[in-house]
């Protein structure tokens, strides 16, 4: 294998470049890289495409096959019905572009953009220029704070670090070295000679030889990936297509049944088919589109009220079939701000509540809140390692921020908590007299200050071994003591014990000296020993929401996955701490790599916990799981995460911290980038299949009953007990109202307690079984009182009234039994969805209206039902619900 960039020796790189590093390219070699290279722009999305929504409306195959009868309405006459069919298209088509359209514009309000500028020197000229004008070859300059322009290898730098969390995963900011040097092969986040796209200077500054741009640059490549990367139906897409086709044979059934009886029955030939047709076109719920459009609209504004943005309707219940959840560590597990967790000195161990850079918190020490200020050894230890600091904690619109180091952020937020810093130090007379940056080749950071009483402080901050190395005493309780074997060996015990829980470690040291007011002095005075203070043990905590949330998910039947590019033992520690791992068993991206197709889902199956991971190797464990037929679920806010984003079965990117690139990748966009929220989506995920389930379950039901009735009064040689304008209405009328109100009903008790499982069939035998017995129990009433009627005195235009009106309502009411999945629908919670009560208000009236208003009787060919029959009439309604409602109550036993 070719050897890469960060291999290679700077003056083999700077020839192959034919660029200078102290006068850049020639004006000569600059135009034939831009000929070569093009502009330095990666590829863009497309955006928000009007006509792609639109399509999307379209090609449900449920929404095919109603387009299909309403042609055969209008080929058979009907063009009632064949109008009735369409407008339910059109609505349906108009609700999920408008509520696709406004959630797909919302995400493309968050999007950001790479760095737009770059310091380049070109014939010796130094200048800034546009970073789209770059090419291979160009030495650029870097400073703290600068996004990084294009991938570059160091040819000088100082003190500089990387955040490349973007890129790598990796939460804390990567020292980076210009002469490191490499044989072996290294991942991205080894690479500490390499500048990559997208990433932030957090401190120091560098000069680099571009190595690529655009579609070349290791984001580039990602953006590659994400192109081949090909997404899979979501479950429901595959529930609803097998709905369909469900759908279809029904329909061929149905009409090939009651056009072969008809005929054998001597019935005219084209009166038949026409009613077979007819009848096929009732059993078609027409109303389905549009209530499965709307619950899925509810749905998605449900989550935005939870802080969760969903970028297209099927992926509002596709998060309630999730089985397993695989999860970025940094900023969704965790806070992304570094926290000072706990202190060692005085031979205790001080522990600091309170989570990130907000400055709220107190100091325990064996449970019991202490006073910093009272504490004159823990006092002189923050106010010691608060100015040893580079970094500025600021407010910005109510959220505090660090500028700079995230490690000084914590010790800045712990000063702080103890109302100590920079700002009040200095108000009090502190000023500062001299400082030696933090260099990684000597792995410390000192500073000098002049105290208010006139007396000189140097501070220290660093490595635990090389601070240690430098003291030959301790201060213990207020008081010098002489630094021992026997202490060094205890303070590196204990070092080594906070390591192993993932914290990282600082120690602190100070010394009174005179004239300490240049770096010169001050190396003198480190040389001739200090004073070890404390050990300081930060970390980027886990969210205090997320442990709740995972034991959430596991009862759930929820798996979740670790995924990070972090190290293995902060991996180990975090996932430890919040309940995804209970052993320390962390697979390296290495080891995925490696892995044969049948060892890797072994590896997956067997493990939580996943580190050092590449783009790849996250594609490679989605696609693992998704062949094991689970339903993944996977966050990410890197350009790293995009490809997995992609192919997972819900994408979730990060609203606050997230890049354009996963955002634009993802199904859902979090907020506020918290873990629990994915959990509360999918809770909502699973309210809203079982509301899908209950309002197919009262649709099908409905329709199958209406088609029972018909074929009942063709077996006993009946009149039609409906028309097809009656069909239409109860279909169209009647049954939509009450359906979509079911799309507000609250969650069952026990929605989180349910195994979560890949194969939720909306049809399956028991769902069967249960539309089939009810659909028989709904028509037997109408079809007792018709031919009670009939038998009576009673004209056809009364008896089809009763028939037409008993089933109208029995339907109508039948919500009632679909409202819950088992058990009692009258229970404590039936007056909570006020929607329920208001689709069956409006039905009633609609009916009546049907039976008594003069224009709808000449419509629906009905005639006014006298007094005196309401009550048999009510006794066809009432006694099948009763019937029903016992079934439900001992089936749920």
């Amino acid at each position: 294998m070719a050897e890469e960039y960060y291999q290679k020796k700077i003056d083999s790189i700077i020839k192959n470049f034919n660029t200078d590093p102290e006068s850049g390219l020639s004006s000569e070699e600059l135009k034939k890289k831009k000929e070569e290279h093009g502009p330095n722009k990666l590829r863009e999305s497309e955006g928000v495409s009007f006509w792609k929504i639109l399509l999307n409306q379209l090609k449900d195959l449920i929404i095919i096959i109603l387009i299909i009868a309403a042609v055969l309405a209008f080929l058979i006459g009907d063009t009632l019905e064949g109008y009735a069919i369409l407008a339910v298209i059109v609505f349906n088509t108009i609700i999920g572009f408008v509520t696709e359209y406004q959630a797909q514009k919302a995400v493309a309000s968050l999007k950001n953009v790479l760095s737009k500028k770059a310091m380049v020197i070109r014939e010796g000229k130094k200048e800034e220029i546009e970073a789209v004008d770059l090419v291979p070859g160009d030495i650029i300059f870097i400073e703290e704070g600068d996004q990084i322009p294009a991938d570059a290898r160091l040819i000088d730098s100082n003190n500089l670090t990387i955040n490349e969390a973007s890129l790598t995963g990796e939460s804390e900011s990567v020292a980076k070295e210009a002469e490191a040097q490499f044989d072996s092969e290294k991942t991205l986040a080894e690479r500490n000679n390499m500048i990559y796209m997208g990433t932030t200077a957090a401190r120091g500054k560098g000069k680099a030889v571009v190595t690529a741009t655009a579609e070349d640059t290791e984001i580039g490549k990602i953006g590659a990936m994400l192109d081949e990367t090909k997404e899979g139906k979501t479950p429901l897409e595959k529930r609803l297509e097998r709905l369909g086709k469900s759908l279809i044979k029904i329909t061929l059934v149905v009409i090939a049944v009651l056009t072969v009886l008809g005929i054998v029955m001597g019935r005219p030939v084209y009166d038949t088919v026409k009613t077979g047709i007819a009848l096929a076109i009732a059993a078609v719920p027409e109303g389905l589109p549009i209530i499965a459009t709307v619950t899925l609209a509810i749905g998605m504004k449900k989550m935005v009220e939870h802080q969760a943005l969903v970028r297209e309707l099927l992926a509002v219940e596709t998060l309630g079939s999730v089985t397993t959840i695989c999860t970025d560590k940094t900023g969704t597990i965790t806070e992304n701000q570094m926290t000072l967790r706990k202190i060692y000195l005085n031979d205790h161990l001080i522990e600091i509540s309170g989570t990130g850079y907000q400055p709220e918190g107190d100091f325990l020490l064996e449970d019991e809140k202490i006073e910093p200020g009272a504490e004159a050894s823990l006092e002189l230890t923050l106010k010691a390692a608060l100015l040893c600091t580079s970094a500025e904690l600021t407010k910005e619109d109510g959220d505090y921020k660090v500028l700079g180091e995230a490690t000084e952020g914590a010790l800045l937020t712990a000063g702080r908590k103890a109302n100590f810093s920079k700002e009040s130090l200095k108000e009090e007379g502190y000023q500062k007299l001299a400082e030696i940056p933090f260099n990684s080749d000597y792995m410390y950071m000192a500073v000098s200050y002049a105290l208010p009483d006139g007396r000189e402080h140097l501070y220290l901050k660093g490595s635990p071994d090389v601070v240690l190395e430098m003291c030959d005493s301790i201060m213990i309780n207020g008081e010098k003591k002489e630094l021992t074997e026997a202490k060094i060996d205890e303070i590196q015990a204990k070092n080594k014990k906070l390591g192993e829980e993932g914290l990282r470690i600082l120690g602190v040291a100070y010394q009174e000296g005179n004239n300490l007011d240049s770096e010169e002095k001050l190396q003198t005075e480190i040389e001739s020993s200090l004073t070890f203070l404390a050990l300081t043990a930060i970390i980027d905590p886990p969210r205090e929401s997320v442990k709740e949330a995972i034991k959430e998910t596991k009862k759930a039947g929820i798996k979740t996955k670790m995924i990070t590019g972090d190290q293995m033992d902060t991996a180990a520690a975090i996932a430890r701490e919040v309940g995804i791992a209970g052993s320390d068993n962390v697979i390296s991206g290495q080891q995925i790599s490696k892995a044969s197709a049948s060892e890797l889902r072994e590896l997956i199956k067997n493990n939580s916990v996943f580190s050092r991971v590449t783009p790849e190797n996250k594609l490679q464990i989605i696609e693992a799981l998704n062949e094991e037929n689970e339903v993944t679920a996977m966050t990410g806010d890197g350009v790293n995460d995009a490809p997995a984003l992609k192919k997972a079965d819900i994408g979730v990117s990060m609203g606050k911290r997230g890049t354009s690139v996963a955002r634009e990748a993802s199904d859902m966009v979090l907020l506020d980038d918290d873990f629990a929220t994915i959990v509360t989506a999918v809770r909502e995920g699973r309210v809203i299949f079982d509301n899908i389930q209950k309002f197919i379950y009262f649709l099908f039901s409905n329709n199958l009953s209406k088609i029972i009735y018909i074929f009942l009064g063709i077996i006993f040689n009946l009149p039609l007990p409906l028309l097809a304008m009656q069909i239409l209405w109860i279909n169209v009328v009647i049954d939509v109202f009450p359906a979509l109100s079911l799309a507000w009903e609250k969650e069952e008790d026990n929605i989180m307690e349910r195994e979560a499982t890949t194969e939720r069939n909306i049809m399956d035998k028991a769902f069967k079984k249960k539309v089939g017995l009810h659909s028989l129990i709904l028509a037997a009433g109408p079809m007792l009182l018709y031919l009670w009627a009939l038998n009576g005195s009673y004209s056809l235009e009364i008896s089809r009234t009763l028939s037409f009106s008993s089933l109208a309502f029995i339907q109508l009411f039948h919500v009632f039994n679909a409202r819950r999945k088992s058990g009692l629908a009258f229970d404590k919670t039936v007056l909570e969805n006020h929607y329920l009560w208001l689709a069956v208000g409006v039905g009633i009236v609609f009916q009546l209206a049907a039976i008594y208003l003069a224009p709808l009787q000449n419509i629906l060919s009905t005639v006014a039902i006298p007094a005196e029959l309401w009550l048999p009439t009510a006794a066809a309604i009432i006694l099948p619900m009763l019937i029903i409602q016992l079934i439900n109550v001992f089936a749920g036993r």
